[in-house]
This record gives structure tokens, C-alpha cells and sequence, in this order.
């Protein structure tokens, strides 16, 4: 199965704060979930030892997109939640443009956050 391996610095992995991220399952959904370690995150889910049930019955084929949060992890939660409960359109709306995300969460959830779309282009997903 997949892991994901950083070509240049796995400490971008790693990095303070959080990752939020969806995943393209290989049913045609998305997964939306967070973490501190995203190439662990995500290799749990690719292997099946997620804790996870979603993941472990429709298997993630991709990244489809990430953020990288600088809040408490309440604030992180609260977006991780918003996000699952919107439709597969938006999700894809935000998949395609990330940096709608901030905009969106401020004016719906009314916080002020601290989030920028992640550029995993240097990870392999294999």
C-alpha cells in the first residue's frame, strides 16, 4: 500500500500546528480528517490501521487537498466538522480552490483563523 515520503524535508510533515486534510476514497468520496503528523495520518489510512472504519472499508487513492492550522486544536475540530458537513460540491469547491477556505470558515463559523493551504507537491504519493 501507499505511504507518502517527502523528497526534501519530512519536518514539513511535521510542522507545529495541524494538518486538515480530504481524501479521494476509491468510492468517489471525500474524507475529511486532521492530524499533527500528516505522512503517519496518512499512511495509517492508506494501510488500514487508521482508526478510522470510514477508511479502512473505502480506501484512500490521494491527498486531494491539505491545510496546515496555526489555532488550538477546538479550532481545528470545529473545522474539521464544518467541512464534513458540507456537500460533495463544496468539498470540491475546496479542493480546487484551498483558499477559499479561510474566507468561508471565517463568515460561516464567525472565528477569526490562522489556516493556509499546504503545498504538498514535494511529497510522493505513492
Amino acid at each position: 500500500m501507499g505511504t507518502i515520503t517527502s523528497t526534501k524535508n519530512d519536518s514539513n510533515l511535521t510542522m507545529p500546528g495541524y494538518f486538515l486534510y480530504v481524501l479521494e476514497c476509491d468510492n468517489g468520496s471525500y474524507y475529511t480528517g486532521y492530524t499533527k503528523n500528516l505522512a503517519r495520518r496518512y499512511a495509517e489510512h492508506r494501510n488500514g490501521t487508521a482508526k478510522s472504519s470510514y477508511t479502512r472499508s473505502f480506501r484512500p487513492i490521494r491527498i486531494a487537498q491539505c491545510w496546515h492550522l496555526d489555532d488550538s486544536i477546538g479550532v481545528v475540530l470545529r473545522i474539521e466538522r464544518w467541512i464534513k458537513q458540507q456537500s460533495k460540491a463544496t468539498k470540491i469547491l475546496l479542493i480546487q480552490r484551498p483558499d477559499q477556505l479561510k474566507a468561508m470558515v471565517e463568515k460561516k463559523l464567525k472565528i477569526e483563523v490562522n489556516i493556509m493551504p499546504f503545498n504538498w507537491s514535494d511529497i510522493d504519493q505513492k
